[in-house]
């Protein structure tokens, strides 16, 4: 699964800029806007590759534009090319029937700009993946400053180890994945005249996907031995409804060259102090893609080669923790007008709790818990 990193991107590498190594800079912050973005990745696994091209807007735009017409090639040692096909707006993709990378072979990646230009990539090896020994998570808290209470959750951590005594270099994207359920059973719905539903759970459980919007990387360089024991990865609140009742956290550890480290590790440290940036002075960092007759000319993002691990881990809702998502009340006042409502409002939810009788919701999100993100069945993967 590859997760976008566009918003990531576009925040820190606007502001970083790109340069042949990390150094301080001011950057032209004019110079920011109609540049190439690049997100792409080549990995030994059995996924579909893809590559993702966008145009940056003004810095105080969060926006990328994604570019269409572009044509899009990845060789390898051979210089066999591979075409990927556009899928999607600025999407471009080849699947694993047709090609997937090879642990020790290397690739190129080339653009064909619908304007003429021509980019390319830094010639990169995939290297061998190392096992992910295993995922866990252990209760977390900590408080907030202006806080009305802690903030609790689960921490997720990774073990894993190299297959040799050499450096390896880590970057994991994560995805997650949750079952949560609306406040409310939608027992009847009110549209002129009381209408029963004969399903009340139709619309209260869902399951949602989404990326966990943080860079997450490490180095054996100065170790010992090739091995990671609790490497931090993402913290899970229970100030929303991820844990409510099941979760799911899938990890790809990806095994990457020095150059590629250096990137993505200068992101996560200006992730990592982003809400300094502001205060201290920007840094530049340098992508590894490139217009082929105009090297000055400034190219966002990255293009990786790598080995890749994965795996999926699965968490209950947690017993010992306190709970501090927002939850829905009954308003049973309301029920007494619903009779003389008009069209206007309808349809009008309405839930039955046993020994209280019918209420109403705040709103429609109180018994569709599709309105907060989520759908109706569970993705091919879910185990319950």
């Amino acid at each position: 699964m590859m997760i976008k990193w566009y918003n990531i991107l576009l925040t820190l590498v606007l502001l970083s800029g790109l340069v042949s190594c990390v150094e301080e800079y001011w950057p032209n912050i004019d110079k920011y806007e109609n540049l190439l973005v690049v997100d792409g990745l080549v990995t030994n696994g059995v996924d579909t590759t893809v590559v993702s091209l966008s145009i940056s807007t003004s810095i105080n735009d969060s926006k990328l534009l994604p570019l269409s017409g572009a044509q899009v090639y990845i060789s390898d040692q051979d210089n066999v090319m591979s075409q990927l096909i556009e899928m999607e707006i600025g999407s471009y993709k080849i699947p694993a029937s047709e090609f997937i990378g090879k642990v020790g072979d290397s690739y190129q990646l080339h653009i064909n700009h619908p304007n003429g230009n021509k980019y390319v990539s830094d010639i990169s090896t995939l290297l061998e993946p190392s096992p992910i020994d295993s995922v866990y998570s252990s209760p977390d808290s900590y408080e907030l400053t202006n806080g009305d209470h802690p903030v609790v959750g689960l921490q997720f951590y990774i073990d894993n180890h190299g297959l040799t005594a050499d450096t390896c270099n880590y970057l994991w994207r994560l995805s997650q994945t949750y079952k949560y359920q609306s406040s409310f059973t939608l027992d009847y719905i009110w549209e002129g005249a009381m209408i029963q539903v004969e399903n009340p759970d139709s619309l209260r459980t869902c399951w949602r996907t989404k990326p966990v919007q943080q860079i997450f990387t490490y180095s054996t360089r100065y170790l010992d031995n090739t091995k990671i024991t609790k490497y931090p990865l993402n913290f899970v609140s229970t100030d929303t409804k991820m844990l409510s009742m099941r979760y799911s956290l899938f990890v790809e550890q990806l095994t990457i060259e020095d150059r590629a480290f250096s990137f993505w590790d200068a992101l996560q440290k200006q992730n990592i102090s982003q809400e300094n940036l502001y205060t201290q002075q920007p840094v530049q960092i340098r992508g590894n893609v490139r217009n082929v007759l105009d090297e000055d000319e400034v190219v966002l993002g990255y293009f990786t080669v790598a080995g890749v691990t994965k795996k999926r881990v699965y968490v209950n809702r947690p017993a010992s923790l306190t709970f501090y998502y927002s939850v829905c009340d009954p308003d049973f006042e309301s029920m007494m007008m619903v009779a003389a409502s008009t069209p206007t409002f309808w349809p009008i939810f309405i839930t039955n709790i046993p020994g209280a009788g019918m209420a109403l919701g705040a709103s429609d999100v109180c018994f569709d818990c599709r309105l907060e993100g989520g759908g109706l069945n569970p993705p091919n993967f879910w185990e319950e």
